[in-house]
């Protein structure tokens, strides 16, 4: 078996059993929520503590669902929201980690995206394509005889810091924790995001990315070893935290 059985714990109040494993290869983390319920979810997450305010976490959320080495789709998210039978599928970056969580009643479609996903956060076309950089991070554009910086995660979080209640709580934080992660703005800074390369871009993936890094949830009424199997093949070998 790929994945070691760590530990076992009854949680009655939620009538479930909780299994926790280690996938032997990379260390990868994994949690099983085993209990009756119907609708399935498949979760893995990263630790992304930011060092700056150029919001590169932010960037790589969105970078990675534009395509991977096995789905060279331009907006593999968008195809998956069309076609799939998803209860629930998205990507939220947080202060301190990333997570990508899917859900779906069909266990073979949650196995399907459990692949999409995973080749996503693993084989990216971020890495070979500096354009998926420019398009969701930010760009110079011309505007009349005007340089402007443009992109979709710069755009978005021009709208958060035009509210004031979101630049009183980034104050507060730094005033807070100011020798945390949690001092730095993770979404990113308007004004420091152009500060971000395309370099440093790649390299926060290569070395935050990794399946020694990872902790993967599962939970639901699902075939365990079914999913350890599409885990297995997924795991990137020699990639441990």
């Amino acid at each position: 078996m790929s994945f070691t059985r760590i530990a076992r714990r009854d949680l009655p109040e939620l009538e479930a059993v909780l299994w926790e494993l280690r996938h032997d290869a990379t260390g990868a983390r994994l949690v099983w929520l085993d209990r009756a319920e119907e609708n399935k979810t498949f979760c893995i997450g990263f630790p992304t503590r930011p060092w700056d305010d150029t919001g590169v976490f932010h960037i790589l959320e969105h970078s990675v669902l534009c395509g991977s080495t096995h789905y060279p789709v331009r907006e593999p998210f968008v195809e998956l929201m069309k076609s799939s039978l998803n209860t629930f599928l998205n990507a939220m970056t947080y202060p301190d980690k990333t997570i990508y969580p899917v859900s779906s009643r069909d266990e073979r479609d949650l196995h399907n995206l459990m692949r999409v996903y995973l080749d996503a956060v693993f084989h990216p076309l971020l890495l070979e394509n500096p354009a998926i950089f420019a398009q969701e991070g930010w760009h110079y554009e011309l505007d009349g005889d005007r340089v402007t910086c443009k992109g979709v995660v710069f755009n978005e979080m021009k709208g958060v810091f035009s509210a004031p209640d979101a630049l009183l709580e980034y104050e507060a934080d730094r005033r807070l924790f100011p020798d945390t992660c949690y001092r730095w703005v993770s979404g990113g800074d308007p004004a420091h995001i152009p500060e971000l390369s395309w370099e440093g871009f790649a390299a926060a993936h290569r070395q935050w990315y990794n399946a020694g890094n990872a902790l993967i949830f599962l939970d639901g009424a699902l075939d365990l070893d079914a999913a350890l199997a599409i885990l297995d093949e997924a795991l990137p070998a020699g990639s441990a935290g």
